[in-house]
């Protein structure tokens, strides 16, 4: 997905953000949207840019992980919200693709008010259910780390099908994605024991960057679940080589635009001209 009219103002008040969280003053936030002025373009991905901006402060500030407060009491209220929510998703496909959305409601921009009584899902569950059949390997490539909360029943439905299912988080922090050691002081592998690396820092997943068994589900025909609004915008530019199912909150002008679709709207779907 290129980047649209709406992609640099979330870019600057990303880049606000962060800085703030990294202790960092007036001045590196003017380079930073000066950085910002400099890469941006309508040719490219917004997490081109957004990356290349972390990446930035991070050298700058020496802050390994601005968000690591944020994002315990994300996973922590997305706990509290599981346990209160129990059986509102149907145990089905369709259920657990929901709730898996329902999870992706919230970022570092939106606050997650874990209140589905007015949840919009559109699912095309008969093209991903054939999916499901007809692959032994599945690759669900995380979000944020509240999301791993709401994948669970995906995960464990997957599972009690006679699946191999891997879930990929970062492999160093960026925004409030989950990485591996998120997941390793959060206590996510204790509640899933087939946790991978994407093997970046990146927001999305750029084919060139693919290694692992991230790199070995897309080359071998595995079926690909991608989370969240970072992995569509950088998978979307090569979905078409094979099939990919895009789980998600919409919270973009510009991802709604490209998906036809509304904000507010929870999807999954299946990606790039595949049914």
């Amino acid at each position: 997905m290129k980047a649209g009219s709406h992609c640099k103002h979330c870019l600057k008040d990303l880049a606000a953000r962060v800085v703030a969280l990294s202790g960092g003053g007036k001045g590196l936030a003017a380079s930073a949207f000066h950085l910002i002025e400099a890469l941006f373009n309508m040719e490219r991905s917004p997490t081109e840019v957004s990356n290349r901006l972390l990446r930035y402060i991070k050298a700058e500030t020496g802050v390994y992980d601005p968000f690591a407060e944020r994002k315990e009491t994300e996973f922590r209220q997305a706990l509290a919200a599981s346990a209160r929510l129990k059986g509102f998703f149907p145990d089905t496909l369709q259920g657990a693709l929901a709730a898996s959305a329902f999870g992706n409601g919230g970022d570092f921009f939106t606050e997650h008010a874990y209140d589905p009584s007015r949840m919009e899902f559109e699912c095309d569950v008969a093209k991903i259910e054939r999916q499901v059949y007809i692959n032994s390997k599945i690759m669900v490539l995380g979000d944020n780390a509240g999301d791993f909360v709401f994948d669970l029943p995906l995960l464990r439905l997957l599972r009690r099908e006679g699946k191999k299912v891997y879930y990929a988080v970062r492999e160093h922090p960026v925004q409030n994605d989950i990485s591996l050691n998120d997941a390793a002081r959060l206590g996510a592998h204790d509640m899933w024991d087939a946790i991978v690396s994407t093997g970046t820092d990146e927001v999305g997943m750029r084919r060139e960057a693919m290694t692992g068994k991230v790199r070995e589900c897309w080359e071998d025909g595995g079926m690909i679940i991608a989370k969240g609004m970072g992995n569509y915008e950088t998978i979307s530019e090569y979905d078409r080589e094979r099939p990919v199912v895009y789980v998600m909150g919409v919270k973009c002008e510009t991802v709604a635009a490209a998906l036809g679709r509304k904000v507010g709207a929870y999807i999954a779907i299946a990606g790039g001209d595949h049914g």
